[in-house]
């Protein structure tokens, strides 16, 4: 069924797809988990990391002298016959003459040597011989250290420490891939999870009062969540199964959201400015033909919309809410530009789809579309009003 505000009005949105619906399903990461499958993922890094490649013999250190395959032992050789002496010539008249007896030698004169040029001479020796000093070795990686916090039990500053590494941007791809992947295996548990880190200043604790609902909970402490994810991260399977008392994990920062359109990755970040940490990346569609829009974005207040209704904007084709072929999907989230370049854009915004084969690619009118599971995350973190799109190319 669509909302009331839905079939009284129908929204003028892009799309584009086609297929079937499905339920989501509701997912939980387990902290332990995380942290073990972490340690994984360090000790691949620090595996795989540039060096020695494994399985290949380390060159012979330097200053070690080729024996040639000899395994330095010399091989002795028997020694020529020594040659038998000549016998003794007769004596003739030329040997009774005596010797001619050589020109004396005149030695050369010393010189002097002072002991200005001596110093000279043994500095000089002393500096030909004299042994560089070691290059001190390099500084342990982002991942290292985040390894090293991990052992610590201090989930908490090894995802600021890898979030600060992948914000600098200046990481080669595949390392920025891997700490992506760490990331998003740490926030299993300090996000997705009901479980509290020590020091995480993005999460709180709430107790359910007398008359609370989720969903009340959530306005009345201007949560910058949906009700939907609140139940997501404690682990509640029906919304009213909640209990006077009953102690809650809240999410008390905006999640932002970054798009990538080269990649067709979302990224999720969670808090504000240099303190924002990445949570985990989306798959997604954009537009055809390079038609999604570019710049910064903010859901807009009231465009928040489960199971849409939906007019083409093209063919003016209508469908409706519970209509298998509305190429919306479950959920939309209406986007308004904030820059002066963008503040014209109209019917932009987030949504599912019913063509899962259009992820990764190009083919919507220009919206952002995700996967089931994915869009009912981004509709449960993105608040109206807080959360910002920044779709860079």
């Amino acid at each position: 069924m669509a909302l009331p505000s839905q079939s009284a009005r129908p929204i003028s949105i892009r799309a584009g797809g086609g297929g079937g619906k499905r339920r989501r399903r509701n997912r939980g990461g387990g902290f332990m988990v995380g942290i073990v499958l972490v340690g994984i993922a360090g000790g691949a890094t620090w595996w795989l990391w540039p060096g020695d490649t494994p399985g290949e013999p380390n060159p012979a250190p330097s200053g070690v002298i080729d024996d040639g395959g000899t395994g330095f032992q010399a091989t002795l050789q028997d020694a020529p016959p020594r040659p038998e002496p000549s016998p003794a010539p007769s004596s003739t008249a030329a040997d009774t003459q005596p010797p001619q007896q050589p020109d004396p030698v005149t030695p050369a004169p010393e010189v002097a040597t002072s002991d200005a040029e001596a110093t000279d001479g043994a500095t000089t020796a002393a500096t030909e011989v004299a042994v560089a000093p070691e290059t001190p070795p390099a500084a342990p990686s982002a991942l290292e250290q985040a390894a090293e916090l991990i052992q610590a039990s201090k989930p908490v500053e090894a995802r600021a420490l890898l979030s600060k590494a992948l914000k600098a941007g200046d990481l080669p791809e595949a390392e920025a891939d891997h700490i992506r992947a760490t990331l998003a295996t740490i926030n299993e548990g300090l996000v997705f999870s009901r479980e509290i880190a020590t020091g995480d200043p993005f999460v709180g604790l709430y107790t359910i009062q007398k008359g609370d609902t989720l969903s009340r909970i959530v306005d009345h402490q201007d949560l910058p969540i949906n009700w939907r994810f609140l139940q997501r991260i404690n682990g509640i399977k029906a919304a009213h199964h909640i209990g006077l008392g009953q102690r809650l994990k809240v999410i008390t920062a905006p999640f932002h959201a970054v798009v990538d359109k080269q990649t067709h990755r979302l990224d999720l970040w969670l808090g504000e400015g240099d303190d924002a940490v990445y949570v985990r990346s989306f798959r997604v569609g954009l537009g055809e033909f390079d038609s999604t829009p570019e710049g910064r974005f903010r859901v807009r207040k009231g465009g928040k919309l489960v199971n849409p209704s939906w007019r083409h904007p093209r063919t003016g084709e209508f469908f409706d809410a519970d209509d298998p072929k509305n190429p919306i999907g479950e959920y939309w989230l209406a986007l308004e530009g904030i820059e002066p370049h963008n503040l014209q854009e109209q019917g932009f915004g987030i949504h599912g789809t019913i063509d899962p084969d259009s992820i990764g690619k190009s083919e919507s009118l220009g919206c952002v579309r995700l996967g089931d599971e994915d869009i009912a995350i981004i509709y449960g973190v993105l608040a109206a009003g807080k959360s910002t799109l920044h779709v860079v190319n």
